[in-house]
Order: structure tokens, then C-alpha cells, then sequence
């Protein structure tokens, strides 16, 4: 049954932006919202999930691309249905299962309501649960468009840190269908050791003492000449001055909170290294849609055969949101923080 107008619903609301991740999640607080109507063009999704992603923190504190006018509702990604949809929307949208991305200045998917656009939204399969379809726009299809820039540049070894993160499954997952060596840096020795049999031709521990050296003697027998970099920091620079000739260094995040640091500008200049970006927001707007669904048939087909996974360490109402955040930030290898509505 579609909802009656004017629409009331309950949603998350950050009033200001603070660089101090906890008094920035402190701040926020449930508030009613009113729909009056949907404009053309527009869809209203009733949202099932929605969970909380490194990007989501990184817009709390203000330190995101998207920026929006506050107070703002945060949150890129969930699940839904299609509860109606206005003037000019094709009709076949209306009841649909779907999975949503949305990064413009409008409300985010913290919400019992989200207005979205056809071009946020993609019908989900129903081999995906309700979970599955909430975080199946970030990390997946990041790693996808990642692995589009990894064959351009015909690499047949890449380099990728956080290694141990849900999003680096997806790029060994797709490496590993495409014939493409991967090599894993992570923080901690625990996770090097749960890592060991998932398929990564070498692991390196950041935090050991021989980290530099054994990263030599790594690129000296595999030679990675694509680096997926979600750090930043020192770590940029030191691999970055290991690539070999006519090499990519591809930045896609900066979990160290720190600036890119120590490249080597004659690096740079005489050995062809080439250092880019990746916007997950820009390359589903470029991308044209037998792209994206080529992409979600082979993403959900690695989630059905359980060759990735998509755990999650705490579910929460919109009313637990804090306590859930609390949560994932102290524990984000564990699995994402689902909101339930």
C-alpha cells in the first residue's frame, strides 16, 4: 500500500561535522522528518538496512568529498523496497527489492524514508538477503571499478593494503577469476595468519620490524606494478618507491587519516609512475548499465558460491545507532554495523 501524504518518518541527523570521530557520532540524534510529496522523477524507498562503511565516518568528520547541507542524514548504502514513485518513474520500479547508493546533498539511507533517483538504485537478486543487499554498493563495486583501472594497465601482479578489510575479498575474489597475482599488506600479525590460505601470493606485516626489506624482497620476486592504496600516510611513499618502471599507484582511501607522504619525486619523473585516484560516486555515474549489471551478476554470484563474505558484528535500531557506532569503530575487522528499520 503506498503511504499517505504528508509522510512522517524517524531518521538520523548530524547537526555539525567534527574531525573527533566520537564527539562527531555523540552528536547525532533521531529527529521526525516530513515528506510533503514526491517530484518527478523521484522514487521513495522504504528502508530494511543500512550499515556504516569507513566513508560514512570519514563524512561525519567533514573529511569526505561529499559534503552536505546540515543538519544532514549520513549513510551511502542499503536495502529496501520501492514504496512508490512519482510522475514520469517507470512503473515496474513500484514493489521492487533494491539495493541504494546515494551520495548527492539529499538525505542519506540513516533513515526509516530515502527519496532516491533511478540511477541510485539497482533491483536486487533474490539469491541476496535483505543483509546482503544493504552493503552491496560500496565495497563491491569499488572493488570492481578498481579492477576495471587493474586490466587497463594490464597488470598481471597488484599490490593492495588493509588487506584484511571486507572490500580487499572482492579484489582478491575478482583477481583470482581474472588470473591476477595479489600481494596483501596488513597491521597486524593475527590477521597475516587468518589470511594465510585465502589465496594471496605473499603477506606483509606493516607493523614488523623487517616490514621495508621483506617488502624488497616481495616486489623483487613478484613484481607488483599496480598499488591499491586504502592508508595513505608514510606507507604511500615507501611502496610507491618499490614500484617497478611505468607503474600505478591507485588511492581509493586514507584509513591512516594522514596525507599521501614520501613519494619520490625523480620517481615520479624518470620511472613513469603514475598516481590516481578512485571516486566509487564518479565511476557509477560514468559506468552505462550493462556495465553495473555485468558487475552485479558477477558480485552476486561470488556472494551466493561464498567466495566472499559480509559479516556483520552488530545490528541496532535507529534508536542503538551510538551504541552501534561505538561498536564498529572499535571493532571494524569484525564486520559492519547494521541499522535495521
Amino acid at each position: 500500500m503506498k503511504p499517505a501524504y504528508p509522510l512522517q518518518y524517524r531518521a538520523a541527523s548530524l547537526p555539525a561535522y567534527n574531525a573527533n570521530t566520537l564527539r562527531a557520532l555523540l552528536s547525532i540524534r533521531i529527529t521526525e522528518k516530513t515528506l510533503l510529496k514526491l517530484e518527478a522523477g523521484e522514487l521513495l524507498i522504504r528502508m530494511a538496512a543500512a550499515p556504516c562503511n569507513p566513508s560514512d565516518i570519514a563524512f561525519m568528520q567533514g573529511g569526505y568529498n561529499v559534503v552536505k547541507p546540515l543538519p544532514a542524514v549520513p549513510g551511502f548504502e542499503g536495502s529496501g523496497f520501492v514504496a512508490d514513485i512519482g510522475e514520469g518513474v517507470d512503473k515496474t520500479w513500484l514493489g521492487k527489492r533494491v539495493s541504494l547508493f546515494i551520495q548527492g546533498d539529499g538525505d542519506g539511507s540513516w533513515a526509516e524514508y530515502v527519496v532516491a533517483q533511478a540511477g541510485n538504485l539497482l533491483a536486487i537478486d533474490d539469491g541476496l538477503t535483505t543483509d546482503q543487499a544493504a552493503m552491496f554498493f560500496v565495497n563491491p563495486f569499488t572493488a570492481w571499478g578498481l579492477m576495471e583501472m587493474v586490466a587497463e594497465h594490464g597488470a598481471s601482479c597488484i599490490l593492495i593494503n588493509a588487506a584484511g578489510s571486507r572490500l580487499s575479498e572482492y579484489l582478491l575474489a575478482l583477481a583470482k577469476e581474472r588470473g591476477v597475482v595479489v600481494i596483501g599488506v596488513v597491521r597486524k600479525e593475527q590477521t597475516a595468519a587468518a589470511l594465510a590460505d585465502k589465496g594471496f601470493a605473499a603477506l606483509a606485516v606493516s607493523t614488523d620490524e623487517d616490514f621495508a626489506s621483506k617488502l624488497i624482497d616481495l616486489f623483487a620476486q613478484h613484481q607488483p606494478t599496480v598499488f591499491l592504496d586504502a592508508v595513505a600516510g608514510e606507507q604511500s611513499g615507501l611502496i610507491a618507491g618499490l614500484l617497478p618502471f611505468n607503474s600505478k599507484m591507485i588511492v581509493y582511501g586514507g584509513l591512516s587519516g594522514k596525507d599521501v607522504s614520501g613519494v619520490n619525486a625523480l620517481k615520479l619523473i624518470f620511472n613513469k609512475l603514475t598516481i590516481t585516484g578512485f571516486d566509487l560516486n564518479a565511476w557509477f555515474a560514468s559506468s552505462d548499465d550493462n556495465t553495473k549489471k555485468r558487475a552485479a551478476q558477477q558480485l552476486t554470484a561470488f556472494i551466493a558460491e561464498k567466495k566472499v563474505h559480509n559479516p556483520v558484528s552488530i545490528s541496532v535500531s535507529l534508536d542503538e545507532l551510538v551504541k552501534g557506532l561505538r561498536h564498529y569503530l572499535g571493532s571494524m575487522s569484525e564486520g559492519k554495523m547494521l541499522i535495521r528499520f
